[in-house]
């Protein structure tokens, strides 16, 4: 029997069974655990070898608020022709290019129009509209737009100057090469911007307007406004760090701080306070009449500045921010940022660069 080959087949046949059992869950484990890698493969391969060192894109514009503008005249681009011709014939027509009706506005002076066109309406010269005027689509012309009370746009656009009448509205967008002026009650919905100033009046309404520079009235245009920093103001900050207060900061009458002020609870500055850097307050921050901050202004709460105040970097608020008449935020040439859920900007103020509500913003009490 120890000879008979069946026999030592059989004994193989055992060994065979018992390395096939051991294998089995072995394979199971290393497939499993190979599914379980697969998708942590190219953050596996990025953390080994670093390709992709630069942020991640989150928008894919530059953040410019005239970004539309530019939008819209390469929209019009292929009507060029056919507007210039209407220009010189001074006549009015409409077009038909890819589906799309245009209004080819030829005439300067009165409008003489549709009162309610449903079309690009593309201007050759400037143009006064009448009162009540809607235009559902976006309207752009090369000259100024004189607009009648209570008009309303979708869209609107002029490479010279804007002047809006009372009650009268912008549903997404307007930009003024020149300058914007929007009478009382006007109100801006999405985007507003001016290449040279933007005069607002009481009772207006926006959220994100920009220019180098905003007037809250028209007699804030007539204002002297600084033109620059404290003489010592990069001298006071060099070096010198800051200062951090645990509990409530104050600044007494014509007092002086040199250098970064952090508050871990809120911040007063009497009249004629200065900081000579940036402010952080973890709570409320009322600034007294020709106080002073050379630098930002940063709130988790409230910012209140009274008149005559100056403020030349970005302020930023997590509840409101209110401006009162005779305050200057930023300086020619250096515009700032002004950024809260709510912002209210008393008549006779003046501000250089960006302010955005992100809630609501407006003009008065």
């Amino acid at each position: 029997m120890a000879q008979d080959g069946t026999v030592a087949r059989g004994s193989c046949g055992f060994g065979e069974i018992g390395m096939t059992s051991a294998i089995a869950p072995l394979a199971l484990a290393v497939s499993t655990g190979a599914l379980l890698a697969l998708p942590l493969t190219p953050a596996i391969r990025e953390l080994v070898a670093k390709r992709d060192a630069g942020p991640l894109v989150t928008r894919k514009d530059d953040g410019r608020i005239d970004n539309f503008a530019d939008s819209l005249r390469a929209h019009s681009e292929p009507f060029e022709a056919e507007l210039a011709q209407c220009a010189q014939m001074e006549v009015d027509q409409i077009v038909e290019h890819a589906a799309e009706k245009v209004y080819l506005c030829g005439r300067g002076g009165t409008w003489q129009g549709p009162q309610r066109p449903d079309m690009l309406v593309l201007g050759a010269a400037s143009v006064s509209l009448p009162a009540g005027f809607h235009c559902f689509r976006d309207f752009y012309a090369r000259g100024s737009v004189f607009c009648g009370q209570s008009n309303i746009f979708r869209a609107l656009l002029s490479d010279a100057d804007i002047h809006l009448s009372a009650q009268s509205q912008v549903l997404r967008w307007t930009h003024a090469e020149g300058k914007l002026t929007a009478s009382e009650g006007c109100t801006f919905f999405g985007r507003a911007s001016a290449g040279e100033a933007m005069v607002l009046s009481d009772n207006c309404r926006f959220e994100r307007i920009h220019a180098p520079v905003i007037y809250s009235s028209e007699q804030a245009s007539k204002l002297d406004i600084r033109t620059e920093s404290a003489p010592f103001s990069k001298l006071a900050q060099a070096g010198i760090g800051r200062k951090r207060v645990h509990g409530r900061a104050h600044l007494g009458r014509e007092e002086q701080h040199l250098g970064d002020l952090v508050s871990l609870k809120s911040l007063h500055l009497d009249e004629g306070a200065a900081v000579f850097g940036s402010v952080k307050a973890n709570g409320p921050i009322e600034l007294a009449a020709r106080s002073e901050i050379d630098g930002a202004l940063v709130s988790t709460k409230t910012i209140h500045i009274s008149g005559g105040c100056f403020v030349k970097g970005p302020l930023i608020a997590e509840r409101e921010i209110v401006i009162s008449s005779g305050a200057q935020i930023g300086l020619p040439g250096t515009p700032s940022t002004v950024s809260a859920p709510h912002i209210r900007i008393a008549p006779g103020a003046v501000l250089h660069g960006t302010v955005w509500a992100r809630v609501e913003g407006r003009v008065g009490g």
